[in-house]
């Protein structure tokens, strides 16, 4: 039986305006209804400003969501990440928007290029907590490989409830790089039942994102938030890149998951 790779979209880039990046509501909300039409079903999505800044300001960001919501029914995973000012409570109000189903869960610090990615415990436990109360899973991202121990201390200690979803994310500047013998030891350090998706940063083609769903990912993700390029080409929306690697995927044998199929498995 073809196995279902599910399809996910960050559409916004932490870069602001220019290079066709979504910013307003409207143009977030239309790039991500032709993902979802494309065959993405969950979007990661950013509270940002029209200048492309997070912000604690959700007006934007309500705005967006309910337009979406209104034609289409993609998952949305409220993002609590990127480099900012922020604190931590201020960083995951957007959890609390009500059709937030899946939130990103940051469980570990780095060097993030010339800056300090910062997510320390006591944030992590914060944020766990608040996803809790608004009936929303954490994504345990995964930057290094410590943070995977660490998602297994949150485990042990019964802060976070298996089964769990974990993102890998590679090839951050300076996370840990892509390599399949990386990415077979990671495999090996899940808990039993989890289910766990991969990211590749400034990716220029698909290849990886084939391996892994080779190694079993449930979940893939493109947009611009990851990367514009693929393929030798630059896309010009988000919606290409979920197109060209649904393409790839299904040229490679896997099946794209509805989005009902994509809540049973990261909800189930």
């Amino acid at each position: 039986m073809t196995r279902k790779i599910i399809l996910a979209v960050a559409p916004t880039g932490g870069w602001g305006r220019g290079d066709n990046n979504p910013i307003t509501p409207e143009a977030i909300a239309g790039d991500v209804m032709a993902c979802a039409q494309a065959g993405a079903a969950v979007v990661h999505l950013h509270a940002r400003n029209e200048k492309g800044d997070l912000t604690t300001d959700l007006t934007s960001f309500s705005k967006t969501v309910a337009t979406i919501k209104a034609s289409c029914d993609i998952m949305l995973e409220a993002s609590t990440g990127g480099l900012s000012t922020l604190t931590a409570a201020e960083r995951v109000l957007p959890a609390s928007n009500h059709h937030a189903e899946l939130g990103s869960l940051n469980i570990g610090s780095l060097n993030f290029g010339d800056a300090v990615y910062q997510n320390s415990l006591p944030d992590v436990r914060l944020w766990v907590d608040a996803m809790a109360r608004s009936g929303v899973k954490p994504s345990l991202e995964v930057f290094d490989t410590g943070h995977l121990e660490t998602a297994r201390h949150l485990i042990a200690e019964g802060l976070v409830a298996p089964p769990c979803n974990f993102s890998f994310i590679f090839d951050v500047r300076w996370g840990m790089p892509y390599d399949p013998t990386l990415l077979a030891y990671l495999i090996s350090r899940l808990p039993a039942d989890s289910r766990w998706g991969a990211i590749f940063i400034q990716s220029p083609d698909f290849s990886h994102h084939v391996e892994a769903a080779r190694a079993g990912a449930s979940m893939l993700r493109v947009g611009f938030e990851d990367a514009l390029v693929y393929e030798g080409q630059t896309a010009t929306s988000n919606a290409e890149l979920v197109w060209a690697l649904r393409e790839k995927l299904e040229t490679a044998g896997f099946s794209i998951a509805s989005v009902p199929e994509a809540r049973a498995i990261l909800l189930g």
